[in-house]
């Protein structure tokens, strides 16, 4: 066993000198190598920066050649002299300048008489310029800087220029070099290079005509140099170029890889004996190796069976093969309580939202995503306010957010409406939470709290409607049991007139509760047959009547008693008449009148009683004929009722396949329509 061991380490040192020796062979041969080909390398860097300097210069005095060559082509124009006779035309020689300056591609042209300006042609043309004493060269007018060349004239000067940001971009295209043009230390020209920040321009800017210097630029290489201006350089002008020599560095590097990789080439060849020898043990680990890219691709169903000659190796694929099992069973443990999990919270109709410290979503459940209307994709990573967002006025989401193991509710705004959440939040740092630190479990209560506070209005509504009929019966009832024996006829009567009326306004309250019980639970039907119009007429007038009259309201019926046979239910349809009625009564003027009005229109009966009063308000009217709503308002209680009237009219038109509606009256008032349908003997 010991000799075995000892051949098995002898085999390891072999390698291990191998890869010393073939180590110091580089170190060797690659040092001086490398220094020999930086120093080149160095050189040539520096010959193309030279060169590509004497390039600059020689476009920089073409450029201010061109620029007096314009001037002069300019001056000689008769064209010109012609507009700048006596009376000088303006508007054609400013349209004059504009095409010479198109097709000669200058950036400005200047008409100058003394200090005066007598035309500019360009965009960033400056006044300024006519002031300068000596309009030639490198010029900063209002923060643009000039390449001007100047030709005197007996009446104007003209001036001709160039924007030196554009006569640099055109250079960095020929050249391949990038230019800052610094005056007096003041960086002018361009503004900035993406990358190079203010301690590298003011090291720029010092640079003497014989210094160069190396800078990284958005991870390139760049050579600055001064570019010699003598003309300019009394003016304070300085122009560095920045030369790109990453490829230089790039073909260093590749020179330098080459070698190495010769040398290893030789080092491997001098040592193929100890090569041959280690395969026995490389094979295995490679199978070890490939085994253990599976296991991190997440393979753990293949077996590891490394078999070798070498203990050390047996012993490891041993160890790693154990390791495999554990670690399948633990991620199938894993894997069967995360769907367990996952299953359990898109169970659940709330919604389960972790967030980090940062109030950033990391988990999200469907229950959420269905509350929201998002994905589950478009949640994580994100603050939780930028989906929970709370009505103007209030705090933040994330501020809301109850303590640790408590419950709030908290108004939000979704989709140009408002829910109302339950969240209560709990601590939730479970190793796979990562960096949550909150889990919150949310729910939707807007439904419920609409339920409480309509079930609230309709018990104090309901309360209000039976207590003032009840509250007449009882004072006129009680009047009666006390004073009948000294009560006149005409004064038994109005209490019995008023018994009546209260009588009335509960039995016509209790129908509608019946008839809205009956539609809320789906038993709501009407029992349809033939019946003329003018009995159901006079029951719903007669029943309405008293009321009317406690009021001084006279309600109009059709002059011409025209017996009409309708289809329809005689009970619930003089119910419909009854609430509308009612319900004009409730807002027509003392005095005033209701028109009840029938015509037949095609197939239908179509009814119209006609109010008096204010109409109907414009934000009210989508809401008329819902359940549980009024048309007057809160502060006016007395008025308050229970909004059934109209929803119960609705529903008994449409059971009876008829139509209802409203509209406001020119006039003023409310007219409410409804339609029944005719028999076959009122359509002869």
């Amino acid at each position: 066993m010991i000799n075995n061991l000892f051949t098995k380490q002898f085999v390891f040192q072999l390698i291990l000198f191998f890869l010393l020796f073939s180590l110091g062979t580089a170190l060797a041969i690659g040092i001086p190598a490398t220094v020999l080909i930086n120093q080149q390398t160095e050189n040539q860097t520096q010959a193309l920066a030279y060169q590509t300097n004497q390039t600059t210069i020689a476009l920089f005095e073409n450029q201010i050649s061109q620029l007096q060559n314009l001037a002069y082509l300019l001056s000689e124009r008769p064209t010109l002299n012609e507009f700048l006779s006596e009376d000088i035309d303006q508007k054609g020689l400013n349209e004059y300048l504009a095409v010479f300056r198109q097709n000669s591609g200058v950036d400005g042209i200047f008409l100058c008489s003394g200090d005066t300006p007598v035309a500019l042609g360009g965009d960033q043309a400056s006044p300024e310029i006519c002031s300068l004493s000596q309009p030639d060269g490198l010029v900063v007018a209002e923060g643009n800087t000039w390449l001007l060349s100047s030709l005197p004239g007996d009446r104007v000067s003209i001036t001709v220029g160039q924007m030196v940001n554009r006569i640099l971009e055109d250079f960095r295209i020929q050249t391949g070099m990038q230019y800052m043009l610094f005056q007096n230390d003041d960086l002018l020209s361009p503004g900035s290079i993406e990358g190079i920040n203010a301690d590298e321009v003011k090291s720029l800017s010092s640079l003497e005509s014989d210094q160069l210097f190396e800078l990284d630029i958005n991870g390139q290489s760049h050579l600055a140099s001064v570019i010699p201006l003598s003309e300019f350089s009394e003016q304070g002008f300085k122009l560095v170029g920045l030369l790109v020599t990453e490829e230089f560095s790039i073909l260093n590097r590749q020179f330098r890889n080459i070698i190495l990789i010769t040398l290893l080439l030789v080092s491997l060849v001098g040592g193929l004996i100890a090569v041959l020898i280690a395969r026995r043990i490389s094979r295995p680990l490679n199978q070890l190796a490939e085994s253990a890219i599976d296991l991190r691709g997440g393979d753990l169903s293949s077996s590891i069976a490394v078999r070798s000659k070498i203990w050390e190796i047996d012993q490891l694929s041993k160890a790693v093969e154990d390791a495999r099992i554990s670690l399948k069973h633990s991620l199938d443990q894993l894997r069967m309580e995360r769907d367990w999990i996952e299953n359990l919270l898109n169970a659940i109709i709330e919604g389960v939202v972790t967030i980090d410290e940062k109030n950033q979503v990391t988990f999200a459940s469907q229950g959420l995503e269905s509350i929201l209307g998002v994905t589950f994709n478009n949640l994580i990573g994100y603050p939780v306010d930028q989906f929970f967002i709370t009505p103007p006025g209030e705090e933040p989401f994330s501020r809301q957010i109850p303590k640790m193991n408590q419950k709030s509710k908290i108004a939000i705004r979704s989709k140009e409406s408002e829910m109302l959440l339950s969240v209560s939040s709990s601590s939730f740092l479970p190793p796979e939470a990562g960096n949550a630190t909150r889990a919150l479990l949310i729910r939707d209560v807007t439904d419920e709290e609409r339920i409480h506070r309509l079930m609230g209005e309709f018990m104090a509504n309901i309360t209000h409607e039976f207590r003032t009929p009840l509250a007449a019966l009882s004072a006129s009832v009680e009047l009666l049991m006390d004073q009948l024996p000294d009560l006149s006829l005409p004064e038994t009567r109005e209490l019995l007139e008023a018994l009546d009326i209260g009588v009335t306004n509960l039995q016509a309250l209790i129908d509608n509760l019946i008839e809205a019980a009956s539609i809320e639970s789906g038993r709501f039907k009407v029992n349809t047959q033939t019946v003329e119009f003018n009995t159901i007429l006079t029951d719903a007038v007669n029943t309405i009547k008293p009321i009317a009259e406690k009021h001084e309201i006279s309600i109009i019926t059709p002059r011409q008693k025209t017996s009409i046979p309708v289809n329809a239910d005689r009970r619930r349809t003089c119910q419909v008449l009854v609430n509308l009625l009612s319900n004009a009564i409730k807002h027509s003027p003392a005095q005033g009148s209701i028109t009840i009005t029938a015509s037949i229109v095609g197939k239908k009966l179509l009814v119209e009683v006609a109010d008096e009063g204010h109409g109907v308000e414009l934000d009210q009217q989508p809401y008329l004929f819902n359940r549980y709503t009024s048309t007057a308002k809160d502060e006016n209680f007395s008025q308050l009722g229970l909004g059934l009237g109209l929803s119960v009219v609705k529903a008994i038109v449409e059971a009876q396949n008829g139509e209802v509606g409203f509209k406001n009256r020119q006039t003023g008032g409310a007219l409410f329509w409804f339609t029944l349908p005719l028999t076959e003997r009122s359509l002869e």
